[in-house]
């Protein structure tokens, strides 16, 4: 078996709107890259709280597919406040720990963030755990601006960051 932290070699991704039948291996990579990026065992219970969040409902969903299975997907939910700009949180996004480095979690925000302009947000946010540099690095250079710092609910600090979106002229 490959070791989990390997890298492959790039391979062809596509990048398509994800539909119910992507919820199950969504919440199963979310799983395994959080294990991953934890140093841990997989825990059944982060895949069942990422189903759950995926099966939500009114969510936006991009997925990167090559091969013919999910390497990665990010996902944001409609967080507006009443009176306030159309907002949307990223909520979930995860690469497969051996397609990471390649450029696929950048590439994949940005096809999220287009959608989300497209739907008509004006903004989008997101946390991100304070220690996760590599993303951090991605959010930064794909122009999110950290806002505040929190506490999730794990004990863990988190960044929040916020990106005005442009609407879409197409």
């Amino acid at each position: 078996m490959q070791s989990p932290n390997r890298r492959t070699q790039p391979q062809s991704i596509t990048f398509r709107e994800g539909v119910e039948s992507d919820f199950a291996p969504c919440a199963e990579l979310w799983m395994h890259a959080l294990a991953v990026r934890d140093r841990t065992s997989p825990d059944p219970q982060v895949k069942r709280r990422a189903l759950e969040k995926l099966a939500g409902g009114g969510n936006v969903l991009s997925i990167a597919e090559g091969a013919s299975r999910i390497r990665g997907f990010a996902m944001a939910t409609d967080s507006t406040q009443p009176g306030g700009a159309r907002t949307a949180h990223v909520t979930l996004m995860a690469v497969d720990p051996r397609n990471q480095s390649q450029g696929l979690g950048k590439s994949l925000l940005t096809k999220l963030t287009y959608s989300l302009a497209l739907e008509k947000f004006t903004e989008a946010t997101l946390r991100v755990l304070a220690e996760n540099l590599p993303a951090r690095k991605i959010y930064e250079s794909a122009g999110w601006q950290p806002t505040d710092h929190g506490v999730f609910d794990s004990g863990r600090p988190y960044v929040r960051y916020v990106l005005r979106l442009r609407a879409s002229t197409s």
